[in-house]
């Protein structure tokens, strides 16, 4: 444990680099409508039946996530509420999923914060709990195995957040006992 706190700043490092190749990989599929009889083409894939799937990055779906939340956000303000909330709701999710970048850099920049340790840990907590749902709500259950390797990216993000989970949290207690023994 002590060789995971003395190198605390390389972990932290190490991080948003992964953060973003994950990023980089494929989350989910724009599904489209191609009959059987013909090809997905490239990079599409073949997913079930009469639909192939359009891989797109992390940085496509929190982009397309936001794209309209300006316009939601102006019509709340104006009153018209009718329907408007629920379109709210993904991109609120997409900023959980960001926030632990920023978190993992606070703590780069701030090494022994206590608060923003634990700040960092709900970030990825949440997180993890985001992409999960996400993942689950794509995936049909024939399929599940298929989505396992074509939807790397987020399957990085998961493996960085609860590595980071894990690493923090010893980090946290290896602090805890160092200043109990002083």
């Amino acid at each position: 444990m002590s060789f995971i706190a003395e190198n605390k700043v390389l972990w932290r490092k190490l991080v948003p680099v992964l953060f973003i190749i994950s990023l980089l990989g494929p989350w989910m599929f724009d599904l489209l409508n191609v009959p059987a009889q013909y090809p997905c083409g490239r990079p599409s894939v073949r997913l079930y039946g009469d639909f192939c799937g359009y891989p797109m990055s992390g940085f496509e779906v929190i982009k397309y996530a936001n794209s309209g939340f300006f316009y939601v956000l102006d019509s709340l303000i104006k009153g018209n509420i009718t329907g408007r909330i629920l379109d709210l709701i993904f991109p609120v999710y997409t900023w959980l999923i960001i926030l632990p970048f920023f978190s993992i850099l606070l703590l780069v920049w701030n090494k022994n914060s206590h608060l923003l340790q634990t700040i960092n840990l709900i970030a990825w907590g949440l997180a993890c709990s985001v992409i999960l749902t996400m993942f689950i709500l794509q995936t049909r259950e024939d399929q599940f195995v298929h989505s396992l390797y074509l939807l790397w990216g987020i399957w990085l993000y998961l493996l960085v957040a609860t590595g980071t989970i894990i690493i923090e949290i010893l980090v946290l207690i290896s602090n805890t006992e160092l200043s109990r023994d002083k």
